[in-house]
């Protein structure tokens, strides 16, 4: 993997030789700032990996709201820490993960923001919002590193709901 840097230091990968949109690997400063370029690097690789306007919109909205919960409630908006969004497309799904270093949360402890007492709540929302955004949404502690989510979105098979290699027949 070949390391490029920013203007501001943040830093990204990219494996010699492969071809753009399989694998991408992004080390960003944790920063508010970069959530827009976060969101629209995840809506161009979603295209690029032919999802419908739609879908892509949804991939990079749950993107973003896990990128916002890294740098707010993981790092803390600690600029000298940073956040982690690799990208990884295969044969049957597209998969983002966004790590932090902070110091992790119980996923489990969540408030639901649609019942009556949380609706006046503001917190809740994001991870809600991914789960209903994607289809597999995942939480894991990296002990002494931080959080890793990983969003995973179903690719839809080609040519009228049938498998790629059928619609060749």
């Amino acid at each position: 993997m070949t390391g490029h840097r920013t203007a501001d230091g943040s830093r990204y990968w990219a494996r010699p030789g492969s071809r753009v949109g399989n694998r991408v690997r992004i080390r960003l400063n944790s920063r508010i700032v970069y959530v827009d370029l976060v969101h629209e690097m995840t809506e161009d690789l979603a295209r690029r990996a032919r999802f419908k306007k739609p879908a892509a919109l949804d991939l990079a909205l749950a993107v973003r709201e896990a990128y916002i919960n890294a740098v707010k409630h993981g790092n803390r908006m600690d600029e000298s820490k940073s956040v982690e969004v690799e990208f990884e497309r295969n044969e049957t799904r597209f998969r983002v993960w966004i790590r932090d270093q902070g110091r992790g949360f119980d996923w489990n402890h969540t408030v639901d923001p649609r019942a009556e007492i949380n609706l006046d709540r503001t917190s809740g929302r994001g991870i809600f919002f991914m789960k209903n955004f994607v289809d597999n949404v995942s939480f894991h502690t990296l002990p002494g590193k931080g959080t890793e989510v990983l969003l995973e979105k179903n690719l839809q098979p080609a040519a009228r709901g049938r498998h790629p290699a059928e619609a060749k027949r």
